[in-house]
């Protein structure tokens, strides 16, 4: 292999051997004190661009088809840690590419090499940064610019020891090679110092500066009333309904509430101290309220089911809460609205955008939601101010929210421009929680789960056993016209295996789309089954 062959390879595996462990202080200043993961955030810029819009869809399909069906684990919680595993080997081989660009490059730059190419990556680094919002512009470039030039020199250092044999080194490069030492361990010195006073300083302000509201009580408002909702649906009497052994709860838990978002690194993290929501567009009085003008506001409780588009048939992407927040509407007439009025854009703290028609926007269930099952939101989950409305997946509640903006013309947002059904309405979905054979009783098992359609309710759910007749099932009656139903069959078992499906109607007579289609462009549809074995 020719010599200059030898030097690209040899940069290639010096390159990811040194960036490995700038990844792992990278990642230890970020989980420490909130400094910047590059990792996350390049991957982040990436995975946003428009372009990459098909691809980024692909990934998202294979994520979930490949999480939703693992025993025990949460779809959303594994795929984030997938697109943070995707970001850290990205960043191996770029840190591999600058190492093959080093090797082909270091006769030519000579001593120079090792501090122009961590110039260099820490100006990129900064840059990456500066376009993910960085919040502390100076203490970023400190320590991004600390951590660059020590993988540059420790690049150049590794490289030397391959390539100039001790015996043939002239006293320059000696001298050279001594400065290094000095200079690594004075490099280790700085960064272990910076690293414990992350440590102490993260021990005082918290991770990211979590806002002191997020995910505190918030108690319930004596002036707070209910929403107004749909239409009831048909109900059988709830008292007589005992949920099968191994269904889900009826309201899930904050903590377990499903999260989906395009930030790899993390949620933004907002200060409602200084964060206001703006209120603009064709409005007649342009608005700007701050966190407390909004808890001032008549509070609405409302109780709801959200799910995801990308939630599979039978997934785990879906969850229901109490929402507590302010009417959009009563923000809106504040406001006022100008003649010509079309969509309401929404535009959030993390870039990400969404609109609603003016319809949707103004209907009294469409809430500006602060809290959750009466705890303040939490940054995962939109502090301090998120989107709550009807009928529609999640993509169309976006979080973070920082201006809502009266436009004239229909608006794309950030998954529309990339494919995604505009208008994401949910469609009937219904889930077959558990089949609690070792519950059995004179071989009758109980089965239960949910099922979901939106605002529209739920009026029947069937189950069938290996294609046999549709048993219809008992119904709980919902917590309100928005969220799921429980429901349960008593299912005569023989023994053996044998896969059951279930399927609903919603409240408006229609039923369950039995096709089966795949997430994109607008939610996924067909029946969930599970098997089971009889003794």
């Amino acid at each position: 292999m020719p010599d200059q062959r030898r030097r690209i390879l040899s940069g290639a595996l010096i390159g990811l051997a040194v960036t490995a462990p700038l990844v792992a202080l990278l990642y230890l200043g970020w989980q420490i004190a909130g400094l910047p993961m590059v990792a996350f955030d390049l991957t982040e810029r990436i995975t946003r661009l428009e372009q990459l819009g098909g691809l980024v869809t692909k990934a998202i399909e294979l994520m979930v088809s490949l999480f939703s069906g693992l025993p025990g684990v949460s779809t959303d919680v594994a795929a984030k840690s997938a697109e943070q595993l995707s970001g850290v080997v990205l960043f191996l081989v770029i840190g591999a590419i600058l190492g093959a660009l080093f090797g082909a490059l270091h006769q030519r730059l000579g001593s120079r090499a090792g501090l122009i190419f961590g110039i260099g990556a820490g100006l990129l680094s900064v840059l990456v940064e500066i376009l993910s919002r960085a919040p502390e512009p100076l203490m970023v470039v400190l320590w991004l610019g600390a951590l660059s030039l020590g993988w540059g020199y420790a690049l150049a250092y590794v490289f030397d020891k391959v390539f100039v044999p001790a015996a043939m080194r002239p006293s320059v490069v000696e001298e050279a090679s001594r400065s290094r030492r000095q200079f690594l361990i004075q490099f280790g010195g700085t960064v272990l110092a910076v690293t414990l006073g992350a440590w102490g300083l993260g021990a005082l302000i918290g991770r990211r500066g979590v806002s002191e509201a997020a995910g505190k009580p918030i108690g319930t408002p004596e002036a707070a009333t209910p929403a107004a909702t749909a239409a009831e649906v048909a109900a059988g009497p709830s008292t007589a309904f005992v949920p099968a052994p191994g269904t889900r709860p009826e309201v899930t838990a904050n903590a377990d509430f499903y999260r989906v978002d395009n930030n790899i690194a993390g949620p933004p993290s907002i200060d409602e101290k200084t964060w206001n929501l703006k209120v603009l567009g064709l409005v007649n009085t342009a608005l700007s309220l701050s966190y407390d003008d909004i808890r001032k506001m008549t509070p609405v409780q409302q109780d709801a089911t959200l799910e995801c588009i990308s939630n599979e048939v039978g997934g785990d992407l879906i969850s229901s809460t109490r929402w507590t927040g302010v009417r959009l509407r009563d923000v809106l007439n504040q406001a006022g609205l100008k003649e010509g009025v079309v969509e309401i854009k929404f535009t959030c703290a993390d870039d990400y955008t969404e609109s609603l028609p003016l319809e949707s926007a103004m209907d009294e269930r469409t809430l500006l939601v602060y809290a959750m099952n009466g705890e303040a939101l939490t940054e995962a989950h939109g502090f301090p101010l998120r989107l709550y409305t009807p009928n529609r997946y999640g993509m169309k509640n976006p979080k973070w929210l920082t201006q809502i903006e009266a436009i004239s013309s229909p608006y794309d947002g950030y998954w529309e421009v990339r494919g995604w059904d505009k208008q994401a309405i949910v469609k009937t979905t219904s889930v077959i929680d558990t089949i609690a054979a070792d519950q059995a009783q004179n071989g009758v098992v109980p089965v239960g789960g949910i099922a979901f359609s939106g605002a529209r309710g739920i009026s029947k759910v069937e189950v069938s056993a290996d294609g046999g007749p549709w048993q219809e099932a008992k119904l709980k009656d919902p917590i309100s016209p928005l969220t799921w139903r429980l429901w349960r069959l008593d299912w005569k078992a023989s023994p053996g295996r044998h896969e059951l499906r279930v399927r609903a109607t919603d409240g408006q007579g229609a039923p369950q789309i039995e096709t089966v289609a795949p997430l994109h462009p607008d939610g996924a549809s067909g029946l969930h089954s599970k098997s089971v074995d009889i003794g």
